[in-house]
């Protein structure tokens, strides 16, 4: 892996086992380049390199291959501790991951939005949806 100076590092803790149902669950955390992705955003081939990355890394050499690797949860973790400026990836959204959006569905819901993948956490009255989002943010954060 280069950087260059196009490259995002991105974190993530990772969920997963082999696909096979052998050994244990596994978490751990990894870096991601941007620059590894041909399509930025695109969660299929980001979840593809991913399992590449842990095949290589934890697999027997026999075995490392992408499709031996079931993920199980995929959650960025936030560069906010890096002391760059500007490296939060929520920092023009004041630092918040998370969102109030649409629920899609009537009678005055409304959904739980993560800013990374765009993924409902929870859909709920809009009468508690800014409860329910300050508790989301306050136990998630960036994790």
């Amino acid at each position: 892996m280069s950087i260059t100076p196009e490259s995002v590092l991105t974190r993530y803790r990772l969920t997963w086992s082999r696909a096979d149902g052998t050994g244990k669950e596994q978490t751990v955390e990894r870096f991601v380049d941007s620059a590894d992705l041909t399509r930025p955003g695109d969660m299929d081939e980001l979840k593809q390199v991913i399992r590449r990355m842990l095949a290589i890394a934890y697999l027997p050499t026999g075995e490392a291959q992408p499709e031996n690797v079931h993920l199980q949860d995929v959650m960025p973790i936030c560069n906010c501790d890096d002391p760059s400026p500007g490296n939060c990836a929520f920092a023009e959204y004041g630092g918040h991951r998370f969102y109030l959006g649409p629920a899609g569905v009537g009678g005055g819901y409304e959904a739980i939005r993560d800013r990374h993948d765009d993924s409902v956490l929870g859909v709920v009255r809009n009468t508690l949806s800014v409860e329910f989002l300050t508790l989301v943010q306050h136990r998630c954060g960036h994790q």
